[in-house]
């Protein structure tokens, strides 16, 4: 290992190198026919959401990256007498209370400015479908029989349906929409995101103070390289349960943390809880390290009362999966192949997401502290392979991850990546002394917070705002029905939501594949009305198809 600011400066340079790599495979891709929106494309966000923004976003990492090698590390600081003291503060108390407020600010207000209150994918959507149902104490919601005949022409995307009971509710498991529920029910739902998010980073300040308890300024780093992350801040924002599991599996490592307390005891009905947010596999990717290590340490009675509560968890919901799910739905098995090749080129731009959305400091600090992971304590250890676990798992899974901002795929491991580039940042302090790794890390603060943040706010609002202005407009016409043709403009096949008991006007059904009943269903539901092409483009919805473009390199299905 490299000893010496040198090593720092190289990492840099190959952390620009790679960053300028994704660059030019954005440029590339916006110039192929997976790049474009195309209504002829089914599921092809990922790749549009890419290349119009990693251009951008990539090259102010290559940037900073290429700066700091520059100007910042040219040698090495003078020995600091105060390398191996405490760094506590009086007002640290202060300190973790402004993070808070920066991030519950800045998220609640970004909810309505950068998201416009709108649940853009259909994932989102479907926790507040599964909110409205629960308000009424049900756990799915009959269909009217008005409306049976026209049930495949106007349910929503992810939602499962009961025939023999005309009943409908969200595929997910119920945790995560029973917290909207909550929220909702106080006309607060906006809010849910930006609440775990500040939870997370409590959780977080808590988990770094039990693991370096004589480190102050450990956990004031892992609190700035969470609460500045672009992907943390943007990911609140939306209606993603990906916040929720973030929060649950960051609190889960606090209380995990100081397995000395009674609290300790209290993590596995937390784990439970995660396992029940939305989909099971996100908190146990997380968690297999941990638990592992329990096992390794022979610590029979933590073993005993996890596994207890973890099986009788796990043996719930798999009982609501087998009582509440239609017979005809599929297990997550469906979703994965024993080898799938294009995830060779997938998960690199999914890395290239994960670096490119975090603080500007976080990938030479987690470079540093992979680097001296055999060095480091049982539970910094964990966190990295749970880190590998949770980003390994998507190299066997069917699909790329279509709408996000960052590679939420991996954002329940966020703390735990966080906390490998907290153990890097001891590395950087013995390799360039403490001055200079402070003013690294206040310019990489200070430039995720003023540039990189508002530029995928930006992107972020610039995607989101025609999808948003089109539901508006569907849903404040004076009609009984609103019939959408998805083959006219790109991803408009989400536009077609309803609420669960269809008691909102107008009701909105895909004029795809009508079959007679289906005609008449809607013919007799009123006056009608169906949205045209022009209409569409003037949301500023994708409508034109590309014919000159490059050949789709990752042959991406049709639209029909």
């Amino acid at each position: 290992m490299i000893s010496s600011s040198t090593g720092v400066r190289r990492i840099l340079l190959v952390l620009s190198g790679v960053a300028l790599a994704g660059v030019a495979l954005a440029w590339w891709l916006s110039g192929t026919f997976a790049g474009r929106p195309d209504p002829r494309t089914g599921y092809s966000a990922f790749y549009v959401i890419f290349a119009r923004d990693e251009v951008w976003g990539l090259a102010l990492l290559a940037a900073f990256c290429l700066g700091a090698a520059l100007f910042m590390f040219r040698k090495k600081d003078l020995p600091d007498p105060t390398a191996g003291a405490s760094d506590a503060a009086p007002r640290d108390g202060l300190v973790v209370a402004t993070i808070v407020a920066f991030v519950l600010a800045v998220t609640a207000l970004g909810t309505h400015f950068v998201c416009h209150d709108y649940a853009l994918s259909a994932d989102e959507y479907m926790a507040d479908f599964q909110a409205q149902i629960f308000l009424r104490g049900k756990i799915s919601a009959e269909i009217p029989p008005q409306w049976l005949d026209a049930v495949r022409v106007i349910k929503p995307t992810y939602v499962d349906y009961f025939p023999a009971a005309h009943a409908w509710k969200a595929t997910y498991l119920p945790v995560y929409a029973a917290l909207r529920a909550i929220f909702q029910g106080v006309y607060l739902q906006s809010l849910l995101n930006p609440v775990l998010a500040a939870l997370a980073v409590l959780a977080l300040y808590g988990a770094a103070r039990n693991i370096w308890p004589n480190e102050m300024q450990n956990a004031f780093v892992a609190l700035l390289l969470l609460g500045t992350s672009a992907q943390f801040l943007v990911m609140a924002m939306t209606a993603y349960s990906m916040p929720a599991h973030l929060a649950f599996n960051t609190i889960w490592l606090w209380l995990y943390s100081r397995p000395d307390r009674r609290r300790f005891y209290l993590a596995p009905i937390v784990g439970v809880l995660a396992i029940g947010l939305h989909q099971p596999i996100v908190h146990a990717l997380f968690v297999a390290p941990f638990l592992g290590r329990l096992v390794l340490q022979r610590r029979w009675r933590a073993v005993s009362v996890f596994g207890f509560i973890y099986l009788l968890g796990c043996a719930g919901w798999y009982a609501w999966r087998a009582r509440f799910s239609p017979p005809s739905s599929g297990t997550v098995a469906s979703f994965l192949r024993l080898w799938n090749p294009k995830m060779l080129v997938i998960q690199p731009m999914d890395l290239l997401l994960v670096v490119g959305w975090s603080t500007l400091a976080t990938p030479l600090l987690a470079v540093l502290g992979f680097s001296r992971i055999f060095r480091e304590r049982p539970i910094i250890q964990d966190a990295a392979l749970s880190c590998a676990l949770t980003f390994g798992f998507y190299y066997f899974f069917y699909l790329d991850q279509g709408h996000g901002w960052g590679y939420r795929y991996f954002h329940g491991a966020m703390s735990c990546l966080v906390l490998v580039a907290v153990a890097g940042w001891a590395t950087l302090v013995e390799r360039v002394g403490r001055r200079i790794a402070r003013n690294f890390l206040t310019v990489a603060v200070a430039a995720s917070v003023l540039i990189v943040l508002p530029l995928r706010c930006f992107q972020a609002e610039t995607f989101i705002r025609p999808f948003a202005r089109a539901f508006e407009a569907v849903h404040s016409m004076d009609v009984e029905v609103v019939g959408i043709d998805p083959r006219l403009a790109w991803y408009s096949a989400d536009l077609i939501r309803n609420d669960p008991f269809l008691e909102q006007r107008p009701v909105v059904a895909a004029l795809v594949r009508l079959d007679p009943q289906a005609v008449a269903a809607l013919t007799k539901a009123g006056a009608a009305r169906f949205l045209t092409r022009e209409e569409m483009e003037g949301f500023g919805l994708a409508t034109k198809s590309h014919e000159h473009y490059r050949p789709d390199p990752f042959r991406l299905g049709r639209g029909p």
